[in-house]
């Protein structure tokens, strides 16, 4: 049987900010989820100085997509490498890279290619692939410029927080109250809405309607690993 086409995409970008500061971000895929709107999760594993492999959960065209990439770097030739070893159909290959050049005044260009094919050649998978990877590409190098150019407001804006409880149970019954989320709204007063599904092992997407002491109620929708 042939191998599957491949196909071809770039996407680029100028930024006003330092190739370094850019490069960094790109580098860094543990935050991806912070501050690439696509991105739900990220697991890293490093290989060696300039190799990594990440596993990421991320959306594409609405669906909830799970791969893990083999990623080189090259912060001299300010680049990034990357290659599907695990892909999620209907992608049969994926590879790519991140290339970085400088412009006069401090600015730089980014560029974004990418190469796949689909399961079969199928050219309905082949269109989906291409509306997934321009739509993640373009919101990917958006977010990316965003970050550059207001570099050192990042801080100001991230807010954190954490709450702990002790509960007398054993860890599993308590991992199953929390996984066993479309159980919410008879088990807890405030969710007085949840619609959950489960498109893959390991993946749940809910939307969830709270209600707040006053009465108001507020609508979320999350992705959860």
């Amino acid at each position: 049987m042939p191998a599957p086409t491949s196909h071809r995409a770039v996407h680029r970008t100028e930024i006003d900010a330092p190739a370094d500061r850019v490069y960094a971000l790109i580098r860094d895929a543990a935050e991806w989820p912070r501050h690439f709107t696509p991105t739900v999760h990220v697991e890293r594993a490093e290989l060696d100085a300039r190799s990594e492999r990440l596993r990421i959960w991320a959306t594409a065209n609405g669906e909830v997509k799970h791969w893990t990439s083999h990623r080189a770097l090259d912060p001299e030739g300010q680049s990034v490498r990357f290659r599907q070893e695990v892909c999620s159909p209907p992608v049969a290959a994926m590879s790519g890279e991140w290339v970085l050049r400088d412009l006069p005044g401090g600015r730089c260009e980014l560029t974004l290619h990418h190469t796949f094919a689909a399961v079969d050649d199928r050219p309905e998978d082949v269109e989906w692939i291409t509306t997934a990877t321009d739509r993640n590409s373009r919101t990917e190098l958006a977010n990316i410029k965003a970050l550059a150019e207001a570099a050192g407001s990042d801080a100001e804006l991230l807010f954190s927080f954490e709450d702990s409880e002790t509960v007398h149970a054993p860890a599993e019954a308590v991992y199953a109250f929390l996984a066993e989320a479309g159980k919410w709204p008879d088990r807890l007063p405030h969710v007085s809405r949840l619609d959950l599904t489960e498109p893959s092992d390991g993946v749940q997407v809910m939307t969830m309607v709270t209600r707040a002491n006053d009465g108001s109620e507020h609508t979320t929708e999350s992705v959860r690993v």
